[in-house]
């Protein structure tokens, strides 16, 4: 999607105040799970719920179509959450220098990292409020 863009300061894949800021992404929610905009009181300003009593079963994913790839070279991700006190992971899937697919799992939940060949899975703290996770 973007391996041919010229790409320096910052890519924005998500900004909720867009006029349609899941046009990039595929969602999934099931189980009573949704996602949609909301005013959070916090920052006042429009921010997307998803929720879902398990984090298998809601999801979003960029690029749409799981065949293709995003092509991002910088070399920062900064994701903005709030803590709702419920489980929350994200996760990031990267193509080496090799050509081989790896994925990096952050999650509330888990205890302690693993190293995998193909996956490493993190153990993430919240703060109350909103926090800024990045990886550089």
């Amino acid at each position: 999607m973007f391996r041919n863009t010229f790409q320096s300061g910052f890519l924005s894949l998500f900004y909720s105040i867009g006029s349609k800021p899941l046009q990039l992404w595929s969602r999934q929610a099931l189980n009573g799970g949704h996602i949609k905009r909301v005013i959070d009181e916090d920052v006042q300003s429009s921010v997307l719920e998803i929720v879902s009593p398990n984090v298998s079963t809601c999801w979003m994913s960029c690029p749409m179509d799981d065949k293709k790839c995003l092509g991002i070279k910088l070399p920062f991700l900064v994701i903005i959450v709030k803590n709702m006190e419920q489980y929350f992971t994200f996760e990031i899937q990267i193509v080496d220098d090799k050509g081989i697919k790896r994925r990096f799992r952050a999650s509330n939940y888990q205890v302690e990292a693993r190293v995998k060949p193909f996956v490493c899975t993190m153990p993430m703290r919240l703060d109350d409020g909103w926090n800024q996770v990045y990886s550089y």
